[in-house]
């Protein structure tokens, strides 16, 4: 994503301007994921090769959002309830206090242990306006011509990026708008802040109970023909090389009816839906999918995207209680599953897919990687997604293990050492990960 200083002074002063009017979205903080190991082990940080005129603490994230703007003349805030319309924008995410230098975010994010937490908050907002999705056939050409500026600030966004992709974060359940945009703002700083990042919002609500039952379930997949609808935007408008997601838990429901639905009202075009949509990787992290629903729908996701990432554990407390007191079976983010053949044949199929199971071989490592937030919390998960979406390096080449079926992957016990060798042979470092992919 580009830095300030890829606008023009006068873009510059309305972007500073208006976030002064929108005012402190309050009191909303996420504390900065930990480092992942590819950044410490190396003693590398994101940040070595941000050129010093463009060293500014705070991080611009697109988003895009089916919430509904509430009605409050002090500052722009997005609810809980549903809207008919996506109303996109720009958040602006403060990293940390005043008393927080350059150079200590630089040090922290280089660092397996802090000796502060990393405080994220939403600075400020900008709405550029709203467009209408497509609820059956491809979204008009002119759906989204209110967002003219938008979007040209975001191809001077790419165009001035080192690494020439978008990346669309959709969260899981039981957050809030200002949740979203800061998990892509993180997402987007160990991405060594090069890319465009936009976080997709739909309006789930802050407490489980309205996803257990059922209301926010559905709320996820009324969201997905928005989702379409942005990809659909944002292929058409957008200069950016490939277009990769990252979705959690819940937002893995988001992305696999969008996707499905993605190729099945474009599928009579006449071209080719990888060339048309430039979708990249896909990455689903711990995602509450029931499995019969994604083996369904994989066939038409392997032929939209360039890769789909699942990953997977063997204790993860949140889809555990899903799969057993909502219904709908195993959950593609579970490793304890009982396929059927054809399943698997679906599976195995697929030869974009891969697979991650991050328990896998745990008593060689000696500590297994569980919960509902490892995909970001573990620094051996995070550099793999990191990774995956920074390069377009398969499995095996980001160190990975394979096992008995090709589709299936393990994190090996020597995986920091696969990490230093890959990013250190011949010279190569993480920061010219993204500059090789140009070759492929």
């Amino acid at each position: 994503m580009a830095s300030l200083t890829s606008m023009t002074l006068r873009g510059v002063t309305f972007l500073v301007t208006a976030l002064a009017v929108a005012g402190c979205a309050g009191p909303q903080i996420e504390p900065l994921m930990p480092t992942p190991i590819l950044f410490s082990e190396l003693n590398l940080s994101p940040l070595d090769n941000i050129p010093e005129d463009q060293r500014w603490k705070p991080r611009k994230v697109y988003y895009a959002t089916t919430r509904q703007r509430d009605v409050d003349l002090q500052r722009i805030n997005y609810g809980n309830d549903e809207s008919d319309v996506i109303s996109a924008g720009m958040s602006l995410i403060g990293f940390g206090g005043d008393s927080l230098t350059w150079s200590d975010l630089s040090d922290y994010s280089r660092s397996a242990e802090r000796p502060n937490v990393v405080e994220l908050s939403v600075a400020g907002l900008l709405e550029a306006g709203k467009f209408r999705p497509s609820m059956e056939g491809p979204v008009s050409e002119n759906a989204a011509e209110g967002l003219a500026w938008l979007m040209a600030d975001m191809n001077r966004s790419i165009a001035s990026a080192r690494d020439k992709d978008l990346l669309i974060y959709v969260h899981g359940a039981k957050v809030n708008f200002y949740n979203a945009n800061a998990f892509a703002a993180q997402l987007d700083h160990f991405m060594g802040r090069d890319m465009t990042s936009i976080a997709f919002s739909w309006p789930t609500r802050q407490n489980i109970l309205s996803y257990g039952i059922g209301d926010d379930v559905d709320r996820a997949y009324r969201a997905a023909p928005s989702l379409a609808s942005l990809i659909e935007v944002l292929a058409g408008q957008s200069d950016a090389r490939r277009i990769n997601i990252v979705c959690w838990s819940a937002g893995g429901r988001v992305v696999t009816s969008a996707l499905e639905e993605l190729y099945n009202r474009n599928k009579g075009s006449g071209q080719d839906p990888r060339e048309q949509f430039r979708l990249g990787t896909v990455y689903f992290a711990a995602a509450d999918v029931p499995t019969s629903d994604f083996v369904e729908a994989l066939p038409e996701i392997n032929g939209l995207v360039d890769r789909v990432v699942v990953t997977l554990s063997s204790k993860d407390g949140a889809l555990d209680m899903g799969s057993t007191f909502m219904g709908g079976g195993a959950r593609i983010g579970q490793k304890s599953q009982d396929l059927t053949e054809e399943a698997l044949n679906t599976l195995i199929a697929a030869d974009r897919l891969e697979v991650i199971d991050v328990s896998r071989d745990w008593e060689g490592r000696g500590f297994d990687i569980t919960g509902h937030r490892y995909w970001i919390n573990h620094p051996w998960a995070s550099s793999d997604l990191v990774l995956a979406v920074r390069s377009d390096l398969r499995a095996k080449e980001r160190g990975l293990e394979p096992t008995e079926l090709d589709v299936l992957w393990a994190i090996p016990a020597d995986y920091p050492e696969r990490l230093k060798s890959l990013l250190t042979r011949e010279g190569v470092r993480l920061r010219e990960v993204s500059t090789a992919d140009d070759a492929n």
